[in-house]
């Protein structure tokens, strides 16, 4: 058996696997991705990309492919509550969307996971990533200072053993390496077995030209009084979505796609079904010393919401910079750990949320007594803050609460752990985006210049990636007047402070875990 050594390999290229190897190779980290599948998803799945996520996408080069994939028809989105989609609607999701546009220079993306694979998988080769395909992980064993992983080329059979420095775990919902590293999971668990039935329609004449359409229907004719029905990429191609029930027959699928649409002599075709779980499970950790779970492997939430797909490609986006850092000698291992400190806690947050969601729109009135009720959708994606991990706070930062480790999205505080406020700035009375400037390097906010060459100059000796703004006033950041902020490769504030060579260079030997 051959030996091959690495310093990462990532399993499965999913929207996690896909997005880590992106943000890697963007620093100058080239690692193994490896899929046991012949490609990447060829089903639909998860669909839309938030804010957040496409801004981690413009930082890739990918926002362009993202929104050349959404789906025909014009670039809006239908999403209502509903008895069909010809009936009545009972609550509209789009006219009470909060204004993203607030908190993000960024349009929402409609493209299917399937589209977005395809877009990240382009990206990762551009940037000279190995891909391999028709690969199982078939054993890994983690030691002190790396990871033995053996491979199966499954076309010929093939082993390969392959020693790496770090493993991404990206290997999905029924991937087994959390288990094989002993990492248990907790959470709702089980939460309802649905039948999703992709089927051909022209329903232009109900559903309008909108790119993405979906409508939760309640209906007590309904498996459990609820069904869903939502667009697909291709025009006339719809999947109708119910409680499963294995003893069902073909036309009483069919009477139960006409009860979604609300046209009982309809006319179809039925292209396929597939029948699968709603889940609600977070990994009792995030990591080990080498070896990082990202997307479903990590967290898994019900659909309901389109977060899952964000969270894992946001994964990617977190997790890329600080493995990066470590392997190229720029900070230390303990910075790792704060993956696990800074993204687990969200990942509880967001599967709630999504659980939350799914209980009051289907009306699961004993779910819903466990999550309660969705907190509000702009809080939740933009209003997050880390309480620990790479940042350093001092005494007049303001630290969020365990239990509600919120701020306003719309009075951001610019505190470490959150998000660098969406704010204009002015430099020599030229206005500029904070979240428009984002970049796999670190970020400097300052109004003094000669601190400005200071820290240049300490970047420069530390070997780190970093670009420095001077702005007429920081103030729109939240900080005082003789601080400057520092921001991470993905946009959380890391440091705010006395505009002092002394004092950065104290809160980069903590945020980077250098000796």
């Amino acid at each position: 058996m051959s030996l091959q050594e690495r310093d990462v390999v990532i399993v499965g290229a999913g929207l996690a696997g896909l997005s880590t190897a992106v943000f890697l190779a963007l620093n100058g980290v080239q690692p193994l991705l490896v899929e046991r599948n012949a490609s990447t998803s060829v089903l639909p799945k998860a669909r839309g990309q938030n804010p957040i996520t496409m801004e981690a996408m413009r930082v890739a080069g990918v926002t362009d492919a993202i929104m050349a994939a959404r789906p025909p028809g014009r670039p809006g989105i239908t999403s209502k509550v509903s008895e069909s989609m010809t009936g009545k609607v009972f609550y509209d999701h789009v006219a009470h969307r909060p204004d993203f546009s607030k908190f993000s220079p960024e349009v929402p993306g409609m493209a299917s996971q399937a589209r977005a694979e395809e877009a990240l998988l382009r990206k990762a080769l551009e940037l000279g990533v190995e891909v391999w395909f028709e690969c199982a992980c078939e054993t890994l064993v983690e030691d002190i200072d790396h990871v033995d992983l053996q491979l199966r080329r499954l076309p010929s059979d093939e082993l390969t053993k392959v020693r790496s420095k770090y493993v991404v775990a990206a290997d999905g919902i029924r991937g087994g390496i959390a288990a094989q590293l002993g990492i248990g999971s907790h959470g709702l668990g089980h939460l309802k077995s649905v039948t999703a039935v992709r089927f051909n329609a022209d329903l232009s004449k109900w559903a309008g030209d909108n790119a993405m359409t979906i409508h939760y229907v309640k209906n007590p004719q309904l498996p459990d009084g609820s069904g869903i029905l939502v667009s697909t990429d291709y025009t006339n191609q719809w999947v109708a979505n119910f409680s499963a029930d294995s003893a069902r027959e073909i036309e009483a699928t069919r009477a139960l796609i006409r009860l979604l649409v609300g046209v009982p002599d309809l006319e179809f075709e039925i292209a396929g079904e597939t029948t699968y779980n709603y889940s609600h499970r977070i990994a009792d950790k995030l990591c080990t010393l080498r070896v990082f779970l990202t997307g479903d492997a990590a967290h898994v939430m019900p659909p309901t919401g389109g977060q899952g797909g964000n969270t894992a490609m946001q994964d990617g986006y977190y997790l890329g910079w600080k493995l990066a850092h470590v392997l190229k000698g720029l900070a230390g291992p303990a910075l790792l750990q704060t993956y696990d400190a800074e993204r687990k806690p969200y990942a509880e947050i967001v599967c709630t949320w999504q659980a939350a969601n799914l209980a009051e729109r289907r009306d699961m009135k004993n779910l819903a007594a466990l999550t309660g009720e969705p907190i509000d959708h702009a809080k939740m994606m933009f209003g997050y803050v880390c309480l620990e991990g790479a940042l350093v706070r001092d005494a007049a930062d303001s630290v969020p609460t365990a239990a509600d480790p919120f701020e306003d999205p719309a009075r951001p505080t610019g505190s470490p752990g959150a998000r660098v406020p969406y704010v204009t700035l002015y430099a020599a009375g030229v206005p500029m985006s904070t979240r428009g400037l984002l970049g796999q390097h670190f970020q400097i906010y300052t109004s003094d210049a000669s601190f400005a060459e200071q820290a240049a100059s300490m970047a420069r000796e530390l070997g780190l990636e970093q670009k420095v703004v001077v702005v007429d006033s920081v103030e729109p950041l939240g900080a005082r007047r003789n601080q400057s902020v520092l921001v991470r490769p993905d946009g959380i504030v890391a440091w705010r402070g006395a505009a002092s060579r002394s004092a950065l260079s104290n809160a980069y030997r903590q945020i980077l875990a250098r000796q």
